[in-house]
């Protein structure tokens, strides 16, 4: 006799009585005794649960097949080792659910249902079972493995039907035959509500599903499509006659389908209970969260809704804590960005941020130097809302608002426990910055996040927020910007140059390069017609040097902070991706969708950009005007501004100009000279070069990008030969030397203007 043939005869002897909870409290105390588990296993199996069973007996070294004899041995039941392909009546539950909960129903000579289930604390499986066995009768139960049970199910077909449609080619004639009933979800939904994980179905799980409530099956087939389809986020948008659901993918919101209007409100709540939220609640926003489980993938979910005219919109962000940690030399930084950022990183103390809306990979950028910086012989621990991957060798801290554990709370508390590196998910109040620039001061690496347009953008926030400019000089080393940008699809990319509307949309901002590889997408299946398949950053590095310190101290506007970085070689957003899109990678189109825009010129003049390179800054936005005609009257005396720190010597020079019938202006430092030259035409400038804030060098550079072309005459202390050789390589007419002699200075003046 096989054993099957023995299980079955067996079991037609023998009913199977109701389980509860506290048999499986004593099975587990009976499984430990029976294998023999170590303390710290006998620990794992003591928290599992019963979903969980075969998962921590795989954990512990305990097989399927042994823990399926356990289990009949702890219950009394029969075990089969192998089942029969003619045996199963497939009727009797649906497919589908058989796959999910393990379970096969047998046919029986004498009339009663026999079912080989690998899991009996199952409490919903036998819920089912009981139901379906014959009226008064207890069901006939026996043990099979998962893997028995699921092999047989292959081989009938079971797993292997038509799937139901995705929501792409689902209509509304296709809701209205699913969701033609609703129906109260009672038990269901209290289930839901309580468990840790929220099961979806996979596609292949979906071809039946008539056991579950109409809504269920709705919401579930919801979430199974955006995950299949890379979904960030799910948007429900209430509108008078119908709720529509959009997916965004790569960044970009596109339509999954129309819920009818009836099904509005049933949806909202099955929401609301899977993510622990008050269903009775319909005039305030609510956040919510709850985590569910699609095949091996565990995504969390990051529930919004919010009150608007015609219901409740609800927002769910998708975290797949599946995906593997990226690592930073894959994260599509130039290469020059990348070791500057990598140099950043490697300061033993200090701030390093990264900036940019949501949605553009500020996390994974921050995950991924987190990594570059690990080591056994530090100590890092992170405070995040939500902790997005998790690193080994990394302590890693959750926010709980509700319970008092903030940013900064936490932030505070992390500097107790001997960090070397921190990160903070994000810098969004005065008190969290406060701390993290006293951390950076104090000794260590602090890493984070700022919601800000660029990285000079991030300087300004910072000054905001309150935090004194001195600390922000003193405590931040670099700020790097980035956006995500749509790659062009490998599948169906072809050559095709920047459209009239794009190059429109750029205008003089930046001259493209000679020299480029411009391609885009036809559309194909592979990405949905679409053209873009996948996203990749944009970048731009602010490294703070000695002469941005001096200007954030300065409280220099965001503009001038700007020039001065990329006069010392800054790239900007626009340029990184203008380059990326001219390698092939993406489109100008896309770039111009995402990237900040600065004017690339001054305004009022035709000076031609010069053409772009990886190395040569376009000039920021706000940009000083060039000269322009001054209203003087009948006045033709020539103008000259004067740049001098030493008040002394700049009100000496400005009385000798004035006697000798000149005009002047006189300013402190190259800031005030820059916005003085941006309103009025000077017929000569006479600059120091030792100048707090912006020194005379970068002055006469900027100066210059900006098609201001008044003649410079540098006066200096400084006899270095050297120095007044670079004066004159950057283009100043003249260099004279203090303390400064009378007669020299007017002759040297008069020369220069002719007058």
């Amino acid at each position: 006799m096989s054993e099957l043939a023995r299980a079955r005869a067996t079991s037609q002897n023998q009913a199977m009585g109701r389980i509860g909870p506290g048999d499986f409290a004593r099975f587990r105390d009976f499984l430990v005794k029976r294998v023999g588990l170590t303390p710290d296993k006998v620990t794992t199996i003591a928290k599992t649960s019963p979903a969980k069973l075969y998962a921590a007996g795989t954990v512990v070294g305990i097989d399927e097949s042994d823990m399926a004899h356990a289990i009949a041995e702890f219950l009394n039941v029969p075990y089969a080792d192998q089942l029969n392909a003619g045996e199963p009546q497939l009727d009797i539950l649906p497919p589908s659910f058989c796959l999910m909960h393990g379970v096969i129903p047998l046919r029986d000579t004498a009339g009663q249902s026999i079912f080989a289930v690998s899991n009996p604390f199952d409490w919903e499986l036998m819920d089912a079972i009981e139901k379906r066995s014959v009226r008064g009768h207890r069901p006939r139960v026996i043990i099979a493995a998962p893997l028995t049970i699921t092999t047989l199910l292959r081989e009938r077909g079971a797993a292997d039907k038509q799937t139901g449609k995705s929501l792409a080619a689902t209509t509304r004639d296709d809701l209205f035959d699913i969701l033609e009933t609703v129906t109260p979800q009672g038990e269901a939904e209290e289930r839901a509500g309580k468990d840790d994980e929220y099961e979806v179905l996979s596609a292949e799980q979906m071809q039946e599903v008539g056991h579950l409530p109409p809504v269920v099956r709705l919401v579930n087939m919801i979430l199974s499509d955006a995950v299949k389809r890379g979904a960030s986020d799910i948007h429900f948008e209430p509108h008078e006659t119908v709720l529509q659901v959009r997916f965004r993918v790569d960044g970009v919101l596109i339509d999954a389908m129309k819920i009818p209007k009836p099904m509005q409100a049933p949806t909202t709540s099955r929401i609301k209970i899977i993510s622990g939220l008050d269903i009775a609640e319909h005039r305030k926003p609510q956040d919510g969260r709850s985590r569910m489980r699609l095949q091996a993938r565990r995504i969390d979910l990051r529930v919004s809704i919010l009150p608007s005219q015609f219901g409740e919109k609800i927002v769910i962000r998708l975290l797949d804590g599946s995906m593997n940690l990226v690592h930073l030399d894959r994260l599509t930084l130039a290469p020059d960005i990348l070791r500057s950022f990598k140099r950043s990183l490697s300061n033993p103390q200090g701030v390093v941020l990264v900036t940019g809306p949501t949605g553009s990979g500020k996390s994974t950028t921050l995950y991924a130097a987190l990594n570059q910086l690990k080591t056994p012989t530090k100590n890092i621990i992170t405070v995040e809302n939500p902790i997005e991957y998790q690193m080994v060798g990394v302590t890693q801290v959750q926010i709980e608002p509700k319970a008092g554990m903030t940013f900064a709370a936490g932030l505070r508390s992390i500097l107790r426990q001997d960090p070397n590196i921190i990160m903070v998910g994000e810098i969004r109040d005065r008190e969290t910055a406060e701390i993290a620039m006293e951390a950076a001061q104090t000794g260590h690496l602090l890493l984070s996040t700022v919601h800000t347009n660029d990285s000079t953008g991030t300087i300004i926030r910072l000054l905001d927020l309150g935090i004194e400019p001195f600390q922000v000089a003193a405590s931040v080393i670099a700020i790097l910007g980035q956006r995500l940008v749509r790659k062009i699809c490998p599948a169906c990319a072809v050559e095709r140059p920047p459209s009239a509307e794009a190059l429109e949309l750029l205008g003089d901002r930046a001259t493209l390069p000679d020299i480029a590889t411009w391609k885009g997408g036809a559309g194909c299946q592979a990405c949905q017609q679409s053209g873009y398949k996948g996203r990749m950053g944009i970048h731009e590095l602010l490294e703070v040097t000695d002469q941005l310190r001096e200007l954030i101290s300065a409280r220099a506007p965001e503009h001038v902070i700007r020039d001065t970085a990329r006069a010392a070689g800054m790239r900007t957003l626009l340029e990184d991706g203008i380059a990326k899109a001219a390698s092939g990678l993406t489109t100008l189109e896309e770039v111009l969708r995402v990237a900040p825009q600065y004017d690339a010129k001054p305004t009022g003049t035709d000076k031609a950009a010069a053409p772009l390179t990886t190395a040569q800054p376009i000039p920021a936005s706000q940009p000083i005007s060039a000269p322009a005609a001054v209203d003087t009257g009948a006045a033709t005396e020539p103008m000259i501004l004067i740049i001098e720190d030493e008040e002394d010597t700049r009100a000496m020079i400005e009385l000798l100009l004035k006697k000798a019938g000149y005009r002047t202006m006189a300013v402190a430092d190259g800031i005030e000279a820059l916005l003085a030259m941006g309103k009025h035409a000077f017929d000569l400038v006479l600059s120091d070069i030792n100048m707090p804030n912006l020194d005379g060098f970068t002055l006469l550079t900027m100066s210059k990008q900006k098609g201001l072309t008044a003649p410079v005459i540098f006066l200096t202390a400084d006899n270095n030969t050297k120095q007044e050789q670079k004066g004159l390589e950057l283009g100043a007419l003249d260099y004279i030397t203090k303390p400064i002699k009378k007669e020299v200075l007017l002759l040297r003046v008069k020369r220069a203007i002719g007058k």
